[in-house]
């Protein structure tokens, strides 16, 4: 008589796959693998090398090549495509090695109650690990691309520049030899003494910015807001860079100034060679004819950016424009700024919108740590002080937002800080001009720089028929010249110096 002898294999869990869909979720296709689906396995691995080789290679290039090819919008838009595909791989990875059954096994029986409720929350889990780093990368790769087709202006169509740093590039330079100017007076000398321009170390950039070997760029604060008719430019601020050795100069107009030089293109439009007005109306006036701009840019910003290079005698590549709100947006986006006060400031600021109280605060003695509106206020008052106690102000802050800002910190907050910029910022910064920025970026020295308000009475030669200062052109040239040749040889002739309302450090508080 015959016996059936009967085998039974052994049932497959669910932690069990729970633990196969990690493996897969971490590397592709080790899940299947350990399942025993080797060919299965071997693919999605091969796919997750290959990827991770292309990574590695990519990595090797360095941080600014990867940079500069990147900040394409076109390229990202092929990133974002490349990294949900990746997704989907590794989130069909994570799914196949959790719902197929070990080789050799049976399937594990359905779980009831808790089972249930852990074995989801389990899968749940370990596909939120796969989806979410592909998520924020998408994420900054959509911000980053609406930021730079939104903020910065578009190429020519052959990937050169805009035509207005052609333009501006022509600009004379002229202004005699680097004369002596006295006493440092109301400029502010603002330096930090842990470097030296000796100590940095030299190496040639590829980059094409004309023969001067800067790159410079007109910064424009608006003060439009609630309750002001039109946008005034209510700051000016020019920032310029040694390509070769990272110094930084930062040279400020004053908006009270009067008999203002016009570049060719505003002087046809205005149909004067001279502005008669206080400078921060020639934004206004300039902004209503576009003839200004025939490329479609600001009128406005590219009028006052001619007669700052001619104040200054040195070429201007871009400008930037925000206003008020954009400062706010901005401060508050890199999480605040620290300025450093030798006097106490009580301030009372108007308010930004309709129904809103007037806002008091108070300054003291020492770091004080500023969100952007108290920033905004403290670079906007002068209810104790005046314009060019501001101006220093205002220098402050724009030091301050450079100095204390690393790496790190901005790729964290780089989300709102897009925001910000895409809200309330114009520039005519051309998209192709980006890798030559990128590349720039290690060589500022952000510990070391001098900035400079040619204020009353050292810079003034005498008065308009208005009754506004005029500044001394020649003397302002002759020292613009002085600095951007020698940094460190201004800065031995020019100790810092103390402007009323700040120190000339304010902006230098530890990182």
């Amino acid at each position: 008589m015959s016996r059936t002898v009967y085998t039974s294999r052994p049932r497959d869990s669910y932690p069990a796959r729970l633990l196969r869909a990690l493996y897969s979720a971490i590397i592709p296709g080790v899940g299947q693998l350990v399942a025993g689906f080797r060919r299965r396995g071997f693919v999605l691995l091969a796919i997750f090398l290959l990827v991770s080789l292309a990574g590695v290679i990519i990595l090797t290039r360095g941080v600014d090549a990867i940079l500069t090819w990147a900040v394409q919008p076109k390229v990202l838009l092929a990133l974002l495509v490349v990294d949900i595909i990746i997704m989907l791989v590794r989130v069909f990875a994570v799914l196949d090695a959790w719902m197929t059954a070990k080789v050799g096994t049976l399937k594990p029986l359905r779980p009831s109650g808790p089972g249930i409720l852990m074995t989801g929350v389990g899968l749940v889990l370990i596909l939120l690990f796969t989806v979410t780093p592909h998520a924020v990368a998408g994420y900054y790769t959509v911000v980053s691309r609406n930021l730079l087709t939104t903020v910065f202006a578009s190429d020519n169509g052959d990937g050169s520049k805009a035509s207005t740093t052609t333009t501006h590039r022509s600009t004379s330079t002229s202004g005699g030899s680097p004369a002596s100017t006295g006493s440092s007076g109301a400029a502010t000398i603002a330096t930090s003494k842990t470097t030296t321009t000796s100590e940095i170390t030299t190496t040639t950039l590829p980059l094409d910015w004309g023969s001067d070997g800067r790159m410079t760029i007109l910064l424009i604060g608006t003060d439009e807001g609630y309750g002001r008719s039109g946008a005034r430019s209510d700051s000016m601020n020019v920032a310029s860079i040694d390509l070769e050795t990272g110094d930084v100069a930062i040279f400020g107009l004053p908006r009270n100034i009067g008999d203002t030089p016009l570049g060719k293109k505003t002087a046809a439009a205005l149909g004067m060679k001279t502005f008669p007005e206080m400078l921060n109306a020639l934004y206004p006036v300039a902004a209503k004819h576009p003839e200004i701009a025939p490329d479609g840019g600001n009128p406005g910003a590219e009028a006052v950016m001619e007669t700052a290079s001619l104040i200054l005698g040195i070429p201007i590549d871009y400008y930037a424009v925000v206003n008020m709100l954009g400062l706010v947006d901005m401060v508050d986006a890199l999480g605040g700024i620290d300025v450093n006060l030798n006097k106490a400031l009580h301030i009372t600021y108007a308010p930004l919108a309709a129904g809103e109280p007037k806002k008091s605060y108070t300054f003291n003695v020492g770091v004080n740590h500023l969100d952007g509106l108290e920033a905004l206020a403290y670079a906007r008052d002068r209810s104790d002080s005046s314009d060019y106690t501001r101006m220093g102000r205002q220098r402050c802050v724009i030091m301050a937002m450079l100095y204390q800002n690393g790496v790190s910190r901005l790729t964290l907050r780089f989300p709102k800080i897009a925001a910000a910029l895409e809200k309330s910022v114009e520039t005519n910064v051309p998209l192709s001009a980006l890798p030559d920025l990128i590349k720039l970026r290690r060589k500022v020295q952000t510990n070391e720089m001098i900035a400079m308000g040619f204020t009353p009475p050292d810079w003034v030669s005498g008065t308009s028929a208005k009754g506004y200062h005029v500044l001394d052109f020649p003397k302002v040239k002759a020292a613009v010249k002085a600095v951007l040749a020698d940094p460190a040889a201004w800065i031995a002739a020019h100790p810092a110096a103390t402007a009323s309302g700040g120190s000339s450090d304010c902006w230098r508080v530890a990182k």
